[in-house]
């Protein structure tokens, strides 16, 4: 009887208020348009709140990357791809239930135009026939893979409970409101199977096309034993708590932490896109302050990383520091602004008075300590890691200096190292003048004004000062010189302070890079090659800032050329298995993991020789040394340089290999640490290829 009411008699189509009064209808509309409003102002709300952000929408700077934008935003954001990606429950969950909440959702919207467009305006109806039979099916299956996920999802949260779902330091996880809102969803899901189930049993007469919808039809045999007039009022009461909680989730959705589905696809459009440099801070002298100590002081595309963040725990599972027990986690860092900002967020009724916000707790202290901004190795793993675009490493560098600059206190010891970088051109505190002592019997040529080179060879402070490191120097020239590669060195070469940048100290940083850029101006060369990657990734992607624009190749990239077109024919001497140690300046800020595996594949005598540890390549673990802790104590937790060398313990390895002066040393200290010093030996590439020669 109510199948005619709403269907004609010669069209199977959607019974879209089957069983449901007028007022009831005429109730739905009036909750309707209650909650689009209260989702709009919710939604304005969080708008309001990237705009307490600085800087203005760089229009020019977005439409220069469009295209790369929006690929950002289907495959990160729509498509989630880093989430798919994961071979695990949670990256199965995750897809299962966003694709079924929008397919839901897509549903939901052509019933709307079936109903309200269709019928009224065309006289017709969207929802008939065959495509009608399609639609029910693929809801239901989009509807039951949503509740299986939504179902596991509860499951890890709060049976499995992994640690990288843990929230404050106190190992207690971070509810919020995350069990409501999953749990309403679920409720949600499961009860539209109820009054869908009930329509089918109860429908008169009981329509043969039930069978596309499998779920439905198959709990309606639940209901069919039921008296008529019980089934009808059970579906009535289950379709008006259906319909208020769709409306009330509908409103309190931008209120809840589940906002991040819309926040986290718009920040992966504004994702920061390689190459990783750190933004400068430009008129330097003009300023009073620097960094960041005021939460007005952050970027909006800071603030909207904050409200983005999904609290996956993602990038706490990759840190090296949180892996190793000590006080930082990138996770906490993005949780904790984020629930610093509400004190900025508008009233939640607009009607109530808002005063100017004033920061109750400063952000350094008693938000975020000092020593988890020491902690971090600048690694990115967390960045790579994160599966919507958030940039933790820019805002802990920001926090840092402040720190070092306006407070004037970093991290000891890395005063005297910084220090010694300016007054003596490299952070060891050697004299200038004993630059180029470990290879002044090389007869290594320095560049001359009006020459050209092939090569401009920059050997860093660690190839020209450190003992260790200046074996890999010589390796080097060793390797040029037998190629008959035309090089040099820069007689006025001294640290680019890429250390000190990153411990905060910008000033420092600019300083030593207006003086580099200004000498290296006055020479002429096709190329820079670097020994180290720290080194490389600042003159490459970094002194383009200021203006300092070069072709900059890693020592590695130069090897692997050098013996692909034959100028170098190294010999297969590796007999014992070797591993590959990945640089993160070369491998996750630089995409560069090829070459260095070319090249070893190439000395090894039996292919298999060459291991792969579990955490290689982009996933590679950090050896604890950049970001300027090669230059601090490592006091807290375990030593991440003992647990790397574990790792090459770990698949049996006779020698680990290194293109990196810093992963050198830690690497060095962490044998000797775990008393493997002469079961494990360290080499860098290049030595290994000279020795092969």
């Amino acid at each position: 009887m109510f199948e005619e009411s709403f269907c004609p008699p010669d069209i199977i189509c959607r019974p879209t208020f089957w069983n449901i009064p007028p007022w009831l209808q005429i109730t739905l509309y009036v909750g309707g348009l209650v909650a689009a409003l209260i989702f709009a102002y919710g939604f304005y709300r969080h708008i309001a709140l990237w705009r307490v952000g600085q800087g203005e929408f760089d229009f020019k700077a977005i439409s220069a990357h469009l295209a790369d934008r929006l690929r950002n935003f289907f495959t990160f954001g729509v498509l989630t791809k880093k989430v798919v990606s994961e071979n695990q429950p949670a990256g199965i969950m995750h897809a299962n239930l966003m694709w079924g909440m929008i397919i839901l959702f897509i549903g939901t919207a052509l019933a709307t135009l079936d109903w309200e467009i269709f019928r009224l305006i065309f006289h017709t109806r969207l929802l008939t026939g065959g495509f009608y039979f399609a639609y029910k099916f693929v809801l239901d299956i989009a509807g039951l893979l949503a509740f299986l996920a939504l179902c596991v999802a509860l499951y890890i949260r709060y049976v499995k409970k992994p640690r990288r779902l843990w929230g404050y330091e106190d190992g207690k996880l971070h509810f919020d409101d995350d069990l409501f809102v999953t749990g309403s969803f679920t409720l949600l899901v499961f009860t539209g199977f109820v009054v869908e189930s009930l329509r089918i049993a109860w429908m008169d007469p009981s329509p043969w096309w039930a069978v596309y919808s499998p779920v439905g039809n198959l709990l309606s045999n639940v209901w069919r034993p039921l008296p008529e007039n019980i089934a009808l009022g059970l579906h009535l009461g289950v379709w008006v708590f259906h319909g208020g909680l769709t409306l009330f989730l509908i409103a309190y959705f931008p209120m809840s932490k589940w906002f991040h589905v819309f926040a986290s696809s718009t920040n992966t459009f504004f994702k920061k896109s390689p190459p990783h440099a750190i933004a400068p801070i430009r008129n330097i002298e003009e300023l009073e302050t620097f960094g960041i100590s005021k939460f007005q002081e952050f970027s909006w595309k800071q603030v909207l990383d904050f409200d983005a963040c999904t609290r996956c725990g993602r990038c706490q599972a990759v840190c090296p520091a949180s892996s190793t027990n000590k006080a930082l986690s990138p996770k906490m860092i993005e949780v904790k602004l984020h629930d610093y900002s509400k004190q900025f967020m508008l009233p939640i009724l607009p009607f109530m008075r808002r005063d100017v916000p004033v920061e109750r707790l400063p952000i350094h202290g008693d938000t975020i300590s000092a020593q988890e901004l020491w902690d971090c190795t600048t690694c990115m793993a967390c960045v790579s890691a994160c599966p919507v675009g958030i940039d933790q490493l820019s805002t802990i560098i920001d926090l840092r200096r402040y720190l070092t600059l306006t407070e004037g206190v970093p991290q000891p010891p890395s005063d005297k190292a910084m220090s010694s970088m300016e007054r003596q051109g490299n952070p060891y505190g050697l004299p200038k003048a004993s630059r180029w002592d470990g290879i002044k019997d090389l007869g290594v040529e320095f560049a001359q004004p009006g020459v050209e080179y092939d090569v401009l060879y920059w050997v860093g402070c660690a190839g020209a000062y450190d003992a260790r490191n200046q074996k890999v120097t010589r390796a080097m020239v060793k390797i040029m010189q037998a190629a008959g590669i035309k090089f040099a060195v820069m007689r006025e070469e001294r640290c680019n302070c890429e250390s000190a940048r990153r411990l905060g100290n910008e000033y420092l940083y600019q300083m030593a890079t207006m003086e580099n850029v200004e000498n290296l101006s006055a020479l002429s060369f096709k190329r820079i090659m670097t020994q180290c990657p720290h080194c490389f990734n600042t003159i490459k992607n970094e002194y383009p800032q200021f203006e300092g624009n070069y072709q900059v190749i890693h020592h590695t990239q130069l090897i692997a050329e050098l013996i692909g077109n034959r100028a170098i024919n190294p010999k297969q001497t590796i007999a014992d298995t070797i591993t590959y140690h990945d640089s993160c300046y070369l491998g996750r800020y630089n995409n560069v993991y090829d070459p260095q595996r070319q090249i070893l594949q190439s000395l090894v005598s039996n292919s298999q020789n060459l291991v792969e540890m579990e955490r290689s390549r982009a996933n590679g673990l950090c050896c604890g040394g950049g970001g300027g802790r090669m230059w601090l104590e490592e006091n807290t937790g375990e030593r991440i340089n003992n647990m790397r060398i574990q790792d090459v313990m770990d698949v049996k390895a006779k020698t680990v290999a290194s293109a990196c002066p810093f992963c050198m040393t830690m690497l060095e200290d962490g044998a000797k640490a775990k008393s493997v010093d002469e079961q494990v030996a360290r080499k860098d590439i290049a030595e290994l290829v000279a020795e092969a020669m």
